[in-house]
């Protein structure tokens, strides 16, 4: 008999995210992400970026991804940007900005990188990260710049199993 586990090599696990936050962010919980972390303001928007990792088919492209931000965005009246590409770290991304009007704060900027880490072995599912930074109300632009600077500081790294002593133990 066999026995099959998660994570393994025959079932990787989901890839690590690392962000680098200024002075005076916190982190924030919420369901359905992997991590988050605010700038709180008294009595404003609190700029936030927000990481998501969800398992996908093996075949799902950032494109795909990018999609569903048009969507979310022409949904709440807003619109996107052109999509664009970045380097973070050794991963490479593909995202868009978003805007759509917002009854608290006038409109939401949001900017919006995907990712797809992809699994050694065949068949194997993937992973999208999913790097989002909003900012709102009369200080958007300026914020726009800080939550961009917190995102460029991603680090994404794919699973990778632990090593193995003789006897099939993970070492400590």
């Amino acid at each position: 008999m066999s026995t099959l586990a998660y994570p393994s090599r025959d079932f990787p696990g989901p890839p690590s995210v690392a962000v680098d936050v200024p002075e005076g962010w916190i982190p924030v919980h919420a369901p359905g992400t992997a991590l988050a972390a605010k700038l709180p303001r008294e009595g404003a928007f609190d700029p936030n970026v927000v990481v998501s990792i969800d398992q996908c088919g093996a075949d799902l492209t950032e494109e795909e991804s990018f999609r569903r931000i048009v969507s979310l965005a022409r949904s709440r009246g807003g619109a996107t940007s052109e999509p664009y590409a970045a380097e973070l770290g050794d991963a490479r991304f593909v995202g868009c900005d978003a805007t759509w009007p917002d009854a608290d704060v006038e409109t939401i900027l949001q900017a919006n990188l995907f990712h797809v880490v992809r699994a050694e072995r065949e068949g194997a599912a993937a992973w999208v990260v999913q790097l989002s930074g909003s900012v709102g109300g009369p200080s958007a632009e300026q914020d726009y710049e800080l939550i961009r600077s917190v995102l460029a500081s991603t680090r994404v790294r794919p699973w990778t199993p632990a090593p193995v002593e003789a006897e099939g133990n993970p070492v400590a």
